[in-house]
């Protein structure tokens, strides 16, 4: 193979470079080097924060969704659940809350109804907080947890339960499930009520997403809401 007569003259000018004083040697490296540098530091810059978001990111212990919300919250989101840390002494450097008011499930709104509806098939939503419409669509789409047999929370929760009944429905493919405890009545809550995404005659549920497990975090999320 014949040598490239561009990179032998490099080679030669780099081998005479030795020879320049210091500053200008420095010059001369930097403007030989400056572009396989700069291709490195992009390469350590994409590798460092690849290696931090998967082996250093703080862990998810908690995500839900306010669903169709019915007003215009009077803070961020992450105002309103900024206290809830505090409250739970989690530590927000190692673990991470994710919640977030916007999520619609309609028929205007395709893209962020299929992310719900996957994020719920496959157990990665632990709560959703809806009104009494958006529960029953929820309930018949079977997308939530049934709860009835959760004796965490049947022992402190029981007189709250809401129920949805599959054979009332406009279907009767779902007919075989019955009766089923879908929700926790937290109309009265004064944390949702102080957040203000419902309006005041709303019926609001507090559920648990289909395959998700009710954890110690889960719980004293529901018992933030309902002290």
């Amino acid at each position: 193979m014949r040598d490239n007569p561009i990179r032998k003259e490099k080679m030669e000018n780099l081998k005479k470079a030795s020879s320049l004083p210091f500053k200008k040697r420095m010059v001369f490296y930097w403007d030989f080097f400056k572009f396989y540098l700069l291709a490195l530091i992009v390469i350590g810059v994409i590798a460092f924060i690849f290696i931090k978001q998967i082996f250093f990111a703080p862990e998810i212990i908690l995500n839900g969704y306010i669903v169709n919300r019915s007003d215009k919250p009077s803070c961020s989101d992450e105002e309103f659940i900024s206290s809830f840390p505090l409250y739970s002494d989690i530590d927000n450097k190692k673990q991470k809350i994710y919640f977030s008011s916007d999520m619609l499930l309609s028929d205007t709104d395709y893209e962020s109804s299929t992310k719900l509806i996957a994020q719920a098939a496959t157990g990665e939503i632990d709560f959703m907080i809806c009104n009494e419409n958006t529960f029953n669509t929820l309930s018949q789409m079977s997308l939530l947890e049934n709860i009835d047999g959760n004796e965490d929370l049947k022992s402190r929760y029981e007189s709250r339960f809401v129920s949805y009944d599959h054979t009332k429905n406009d279907t009767d493919e779902d007919d075989f499930l019955g009766v089923k405890t879908y929700g926790i009545d937290v109309s009265d809550s004064a944390v949702l009520s102080s957040f203000n995404a419902f309006k005041d005659d709303d019926k609001v549920y507090l559920c648990i997403g289909t395959n998700s497990e009710t954890d110690e975090t889960v719980l004293s999320f529901i018992e933030w809401i309902i002290p």
